[in-house]
């Protein structure tokens, strides 16, 4: 295990605050960090510097005693720098990059009579990213990549209820995207209709009945209906359970997307990028290993549809404990899925985004919380996770995947062991506690996480996960977070993420190690 240092700087400061009328808040935040190294061996660091910016702010105004607006803003930008060896340059590039993120919500809302609202929004955001390898010693610029996406939504929500049993919604809206990137520029649009009642027949029971229409200019048109039910047959006993469907059309940048993330160090390429900046990377000697074959990805995407069943209880038990649990099945066609498909020579990871023809995910999710008084709680949550490709199970069923054996023999490779889709680890689980002493001003905060084994690569060639050598192995963190209030609104928190010292280059080279962390909080 490699030891790093580096140093991250975090300031922030929120406000917030009424006059009148008038509400608002904001916050703005400097995130920034010198990198660190895993494999100083290799031309490029795990994580380059970076610079993070961020904004937020939310207004509202009361025109009157019926009708309100609100304005939500975000702004979110990333410089990033390191210098880099090319394969056959003689000199040292500099590797550049800006991400921009923006949007901006208003909202007005408007009571028409006692019972019924109406709710007007737009959306407008965007997100771009530009990056450059330019030489240092005579500006030569080996590779310029530029994406620029614009979205734009307006939607009308008319509520209102209808007799004392339901509360019916009806909604409408439009949508238009438009790209502006390397190989590419334009725009589409789309529409889309809905309508909901919340009805309640009894004091135990809500049913939910709603479905959607949505219209789109690159797609086919289609209707999700679905149905939720809420049941509370005991005081101490709520039962959830729902079915519907889904409808997800793929987003430009999951297409033409081309940017490498400054604070993990990995590198995101659209489906129909990804051919050509493997390419690129490749010619640099930037990409140590592949972990699908090139000539499997890229091209078009469709659009992903889906139906899924849940049912679900939440408890209260005695000894101050609560219960939470969830079942779900979902099958899913064309699942729009995002996996690593090579690795970087400086561990990080290169991903891309393809369509899957049938899939289906289905599991548990349990949170047990416990708190017996108000400075003392804890939690402990388990997932269980099983996702596999249902065209991959159909060939392992008739003996049509094959594996070689150490003694060069093939054999077909057996149903069970098929790990799933990559990257899913069949086990999770996190436990925190919390310890306030209120008179002191102190509080305590611990939190372990696991996460179990997954697929992580295709050694073997035949397109699946099948043998040990091709998973990536579990790992556990810890982490503390120790709070003292030194005087009233003035407060000091030091404390230490993955005290474990966790790390693994080849596969995790997010985790950096051990990072301590001091902090100081006021509040004005």
């Amino acid at each position: 295990m490699s030891s790093t240092n580096y140093i991250y700087v975090e300031a922030s400061i929120r406000v917030a605050g009424t006059s009148g009328k008038w509400r608002g808040k904001a916050f703005v935040s400097r995130y920034a960090s010198d990198g660190y190294d895993m494999t100083p061996s290799t031309p490029t660091p795990t994580a380059p510097s970076f610079t993070d910016y961020v904004a937020r702010s939310t207004a509202g105004y009361a025109l009157s005693t019926d009708t309100d607006v609100k304005v939500r803003g975000r702004l979110a930008r990333e410089d990033q720098a390191s210098a880099v060896q090319v394969q056959g340059q003689n000199q040292r590039f500099e590797n550049t990059g800006q991400r921009t993120d923006w949007s901006l919500t208003p909202t007005l809302t408007h009571t028409l009579r006692p019972g019924t609202t109406l709710e007007l929004q737009g959306v407008a955001s965007g997100y771009r990213t530009e990056t450059s390898l330019v030489g240092q010693s005579d500006g030569l610029r080996l590779d310029d990549a530029r994406f620029n996406q614009q979205y734009r939504k307006g939607e009308a929500q008319l509520q209102t209820a209808l007799g004392d049993a339901h509360l019916a919604t009806v909604g409408a809206g439009y949508i238009r995207e438009s790209v502006d990137a390397d190989r590419v520029t334009g725009s589409r649009t789309g529409g889309f209709v809905f309508v909901q009642d919340e009805w309640a027949p009894t004091d135990w029971l809500d049913l939910v009945p709603s479905a959607r229409l949505d219209a789109h200019s690159d797609y086919a048109t289609r209707i999700s209906p679905k149905l939720a039910a809420l049941v509370r047959p005991l005081d101490r006993l709520r039962v959830r359970a729902s079915v519907g469907s889904g409808y997800k059309a793929p987003a430009f940048r999951q297409l033409y997307l081309n940017f490498t993330n400054a604070q993990a160090g990995y590198s995101v390429f659209g489906a129909k990028e990804v051919r050509g900046g493997l390419d690129s990377l490749g010619a640099r000697g930037e990409i140590a290993s592949f972990l699908q074959a090139p000539t499997t990805l890229g091209g078009a995407m469709d659009a992903e549809r889906s139906v899924a069943y849940n049912v679900g209880v939440r408890v209260d038990l005695p000894a101050a404990l609560t219960l939470d649990a969830n079942l779900y099945h979902n099958e899913v066609r064309d699942l729009i899925d995002t996996q690593p498909v090579a690795r970087k020579t400086n561990g990080q990871q290169i991903f891309t985004y393809f369509n899957r023809g049938r899939v289906f995910t289905q599991g548990l999710e349990a949170e047990l919380m416990w708190q017996p008084r108000p400075a003392l709680d804890a939690a402990i949550s388990y997932t269980y996770l099983n996702a596999k490709d249902r065209d991959v199970l159909d060939q392992l069923e008739d003996g049509r995947i094959f594996r070689r054996t150490d003694a060069g023999r093939d054999v077909a490779v057996p149903v069970s062991d098929y790990a799933g889709l990559r990257g899913r680890s069949p086990h999770r689980a996190t436990v925190r506690f919390t310890a306030r002493a209120e008179s002191a001003g102190f509080t305590a905060s611990v939190r372990g996480r696991y996460r179990s084994r997954y697929g992580f690569s295709d050694v073997n060639g035949n397109g699946i996960v099948d043998t040990d050598a091709e998973y990536a192995p579990g790992h556990a963190l810890l982490d503390l977070t120790l709070t003292q209030t030194l005087v009233d609104d003035v407060a000091l928190q030091v404390g230490a993420n993955n005290l474990t010292d966790y790390t693994n280059a080849q596969y995790t080279p997010e985790f950096s190690g051990r990072t301590w962390f001091v902090g100081m909080r006021a509040t004005l």
